[in-house]
């Protein structure tokens, strides 16, 4: 009777520390979407922001949500697994993980094309100021 006690709590305390963790997953993406349509607005309207910018921002954001869920569908998994769900959540961690990898290598493909622009604006301004002299 004790230990069915025991586990019936672990898995209530399980199942609604993975509901916070999975809203918080949620709500960074939701942030970083958010985030995302105000820097494009910026830009758009004050031509201020470039969208490689807008893009390394909600690429953070997206991998850190992503990270988050996968820390909820492991809590979830933890209390009785079946082999059902260990095969969902090996499956389910493997498409997360496989996104985070592709949303970093995407985000370092963008800083490094922000960074040859920046250089390159800064040669083309460099240039107009030494033909002026």
């Amino acid at each position: 009777m004790e230990l069915t006690y025991i586990t019936n709590n672990l898995f209530e305390i399980t199942r609604f520390l993975g509901a916070i963790i999975g809203s918080i997953g949620v709500t960074v993406i939701f942030v970083g979407c958010l985030r995302g349509l105000y820097l494009f607005l910026k830009k758009f309207f004050t031509n201020n922001a470039l969208l490689a910018d807008i893009r390394i921002e909600i690429g953070h954001y997206l991998a850190l949500g992503l990270e988050f869920l996968v820390a909820k569908d492991i809590i979830e998994t933890i209390v009785q697994p079946t082999w059902d769900e260990l095969g969902k959540l090996a499956a389910i961690i493997t498409l997360r993980t496989l996104l985070t990898l592709f949303l970093a290598h995407e985000v370092k493909e963008v800083r490094e094309e922000l960074e040859e622009e920046t250089l390159i604006r800064k040669l083309r301004t460099n240039f107009s100021r030494g033909k002026r002299k």
